[in-house]
């Protein structure tokens, strides 16, 4: 019975697995450069427009389920996989901290030996994931204002990571391609 649950886990991992590698690709050749765009481009002037290519709220969303992962679809590639890195780090040093405090308390201890760690584990795991969605919303902004100014003269070749809905269990993923003269 074990064996059937795995067989059924891996393939669903391989599939989350290939699409975020797919993402963190996609998004790192991507036009966006953010560390140029927030010079020219205030997030705060930002106004929503038919067409953007890239949603704060969805980028905001996804950052709160996955730190980095907003940063991701809105183009910046390695941002996301930073503010990621950053939220595992913090989680393992939290676990550590976890599993310290677990030892104490079986060798007769009262539990504290670990419990700093763990805290501090849990605040700046805290820090990292309020920080990511905060800044996925503005990298979505300034690359939303940046892509409009830049898509309005010339040429502009947009490729993004697609998911379909449900059909038989069956997710349709791959990729869209849209091209603007």
């Amino acid at each position: 019975m074990k064996q059937i649950v795995i067989n059924l886990i891996i393939p669903h991992m391989q599939k989350t697995l290939l699409l975020l590698t797919a993402i963190i690709l996609i998004s790192a050749t991507a036009n966006a450069q953010y560390k140029v765009n927030k010079i020219s481009y205030n997030y705060k002037a930002y106004k929503y427009q038919m067409g953007d290519p890239y949603n704060p709220s969805v980028a905001g969303l996804t950052s709160f389920l996955i730190p980095g992962l907003g940063q991701m679809i809105s183009g910046e590639g390695g941002r996301g996989v930073a503010f990621l890195g950053g939220a595992v780090g913090f989680g393992i040093i939290m676990g550590i901290g976890a599993a310290q405090s677990n030892t104490d308390v079986e060798e007769g201890g009262d539990g504290t030996k670990g419990a700093g760690l763990a805290f501090a584990g849990l605040l700046g795991y805290m820090a990292v994931e309020i920080w990511s969605i905060v800044d996925a919303i503005r990298v979505a902004k300034v690359n939303n204002m940046a892509w409009r100014n830049q898509s309005k003269t010339g040429f502009n070749f947009q490729v993004s990571p697609y998911i379909g809905s449900l059909h038989n269990e069956k997710v349709p993923v791959g990729l869209s391609i849209k091209v603007r003269f």
